[in-house]
C-alpha cells in the first residue's frame, strides 16, 4: 500500500556498533521488496558513501547543508520513506534529528552495556522506541536475551518493539562497496524488518492522529 507523504525514520542511538546502519540498509532494500520508493541517508562523517549496485537511492546527508536540503526535500515527496542512519555517539544531533522524523528507531544488542546506553537514550528522546538487533538465535541465548527486552520494557511501557531482528551472517553484504544481488537470508530478513518498521509507524501515527482529535 502506497503512503500519502513522504515517511522519515530515523535510525540513531549514541550507542556504536549496534546495527543501526544495517537496519537502516535492510529497511530500505524491504520497502523496495514491497515496492515502495525509499532512499537511505549517511550521516556519518567518518564514513565513504556506497551506493553502488543499491536498488535503492543512497543520499550525502554528511554535512548539516546537505541533510537540511535532503529534509527540505522530502516535505515535497509524495510517498516512500526516507532512512536517516545516525552514526553513533552524537546526541545532540540524535535529539536534533529525532524531533524531525516521524518515527525514531533506537537499536541495542543483549548485552547490559546496551542496556544502560539505550535506556539513557529513550530519557532524552521521549518519543523514541527500542529495537534488539543482531539478536542471538540460539534457543538457549535467545531465553537469555530475553531479560534485556523485558527490563526495558518494564521502564519504558509501549516503547519497545517486541519483534528482534536476528543476528544474520551475510547482513554484512549490506555494507559492502557494492550491493548488485542480496542473498536470500538477506532479502528474506529485510522484508521482516520493514514490514514491523511500517507497523510501528502506523501504530504510531494511529495514536498520534487519536491524540489530535482528543485534544
Amino acid at each position: 500500500m502506497n503512503k500519502p507523504n513522504m515517511n522519515v525514520v530515523f535510525v540513531g542511538g549514541t550507542k556504536g556498533g549496534v546495527g543501526k546502519s544495517a537496519t537502516a540498509h535492510l529497511a530500505c532494500l524491504g520497502a523496495i521488496l514491497r515496492n515502495q520508493p525509499a532512499a537511505y541517508v549517511l550521516t556519518d562523517p567518518r564514513r565513504k558513501i556506497r551506493g553502488q549496485g543499491r536498488p535503492y537511492s543512497v543520499l550525502d546527508g554528511r554535512e548539516p547543508n546537505q541533510l537540511a536540503n535532503i529534509l527540505g526535500a522530502s516535505h515535497l515527496t509524495l510517498n516512500g520513506w526516507l532512512i536517516i542512519d545516525g552514526g553513533g555517539n552524537r546526541p545532540a544531533f540524535d535529539e536534533a534529528i529525532a524531533a524531525e522524523a516521524s518515527l525514531c528507531l533506537l537499536p541495542f544488542r543483549a548485552s547490559e552495556e546496551d542496556l544502560d546506553t539505550v535506556a539513557d537514550d529513550m530519557r532524552r528522546i521521549p518519543n523514541a522506541f527500542a529495537w534488539p538487533t543482531a539478536w542471538p538465535t540460539n534457543a538457549f541465548a535467545e531465553r537469555a536475551a530475553l531479560y534485556y527486552v523485558e527490563a526495558l520494557a518494564k521502564a519504558f511501557p509501549l516503547r519497545v518493539i517486541n519483534t528482534a531482528i536476528p543476528f544474520v551472517n551475510s547482513v554484512s553484504e549490506l555494507l559492502a562497496a557494492s550491493l548488485d544481488a542480496p542473498s536470500s537470508p538477506v532479502r528474506q530478513l529485510a522484508r521482516r524488518v520493514f514490514d514491523i518498521m511500517s507497523d510501528t509507524f502506523d501504530e504510531r501515527q494511529t495514536k498520534l492522529t487519536a491524540q489530535a482529535i482528543a485534544s
